[in-house]
């Protein structure tokens, strides 16, 4: 009669660096699926990983849009021009 919910801390996690097999698990996951509620989609695409790890993972490294590099300086004078005006906020 004792039931115990399942936690987070229950399920054995993956830490440390994603390797090329997990970064494609979630890559055709999100293609196939689309994103969505992150600790749901890190179990069905059957990662080991919290859904947080998966929601970084893709919005920083993975996602196509991302862009990689310096900034032109176009962006440049945009930021100082905004920080002029706003701050550090």
């Amino acid at each position: 009669m004792d039931k115990k919910p399942i936690k987070s801390q229950d399920v054995e996690v993956r830490k440390g660096p994603w390797t090329m097999e997990e970064d494609l698990i979630l890559m055709n996951y999100i293609a196939n699926h689309g994103e969505g509620v992150w600790n749901s989609l890190a179990r069905s695409a059957g990662l080991k990983r919290t859904g947080k790890s998966c929601r970084l993972r893709w919005l920083n490294y993975l996602r196509p849009d991302v862009r990689r590099g310096n900034i032109t300086p176009e962006e440049q004078l945009l930021i100082m021009e905004l920080h002029a005006k706003w701050g550090n906020r």
